[in-house]
């Protein structure tokens, strides 16, 4: 059950993230905490990519990034799922609720 959520979320944020210059910037996080906030969800589900080349750090900044935004709006972390392909890390999808 888990593995087909996490496929069919990954399938539709892969599909909405194509074209998305932005996404990597603190401003893409902060502009989807307050959009979540603004519409009273209770929670939200993202998929934070990891920059190719930069898994070291990177995955660490990426993942601050949207805790940062998301924490500023009310929202706390409740769950972080790694994911990867052939082995590597690709990203994470991250659960917030608000409260």
């Amino acid at each position: 059950m888990r593995a087909l959520l996490l496929a069919t979320l990954l399938a539709t944020l892969a599909a909405a993230s194509i074209g998305s210059a932005d996404a990597a910037t603190q401003g893409y996080y902060d502009r989807a905490a307050q959009e979540a906030a603004r519409n009273g969800q209770q929670s939200v589900s993202l998929y934070v990519d990891v920059d190719f080349g930069a898994r070291k750090t990177g995955a660490a900044n990426e993942l601050n990034q949207a805790h940062r935004a998301f924490n500023a709006n009310g929202y706390r972390v409740v769950d972080v799922v790694g994911y990867t392909e052939n082995g590597d890390l690709q990203g994470f999808f991250v659960t917030y609720v608000r409260g």
